[in-house]
């Protein structure tokens, strides 16, 4: 009788053997798998994000300066976006002087003003909580 409850008792540890290498085995498939979809994800992303970056690049071809054109396209091959903040940031400072500096007191360039000052509250604000 005790045989046959050892024999027992080692066929339950080897199907239990049998069925937790079974599931590491799943569990390893879905980490894989899992792993593969977010690598999908990523080159999904930078493709959307080169397509974004031509698609700008074609707009600002007719009336950047060399300087912006040169630091948009160096964005197809990064991550970040910080030196295109900086960039972003640098020109609406340029801006807002200019209209600071604009002599005449006319209505429209009041709005100018009012318009170029907001823009550039807007984008730093956008900045600092992005």
């Amino acid at each position: 009788m005790e045989s046959k409850s050892t024999e027992s008792g080692l066929e339950e540890l080897l199907r239990l053997s049998k069925e937790i290498t079974r599931v590491e085995r799943e569990q390893t498939k879905a980490e894989q798998d899992h792993a593969e979809q977010r690598q999908k994800v990523r080159e999904l992303q930078q493709g959307l994000s080169e397509l974004k970056v031509s698609v700008a690049l074609e707009q600002l071809n007719p009336i950047a300066t060399p300087e912006i054109i040169k630091e948009v396209s160096a964005l197809k091959n990064k991550q970040t976006t910080g030196e295109l903040r900086k960039v972003i940031l640098d020109l609406s400072a340029e801006l807002e002087k200019w209209v600071d500096s604009t002599s005449g007191s006319n209505q429209d360039m009041d709005s100018i003003k009012r318009s170029v000052k907001t823009l550039a509250i807007l984008i730093e604000l956008l900045f600092s909580i992005e």
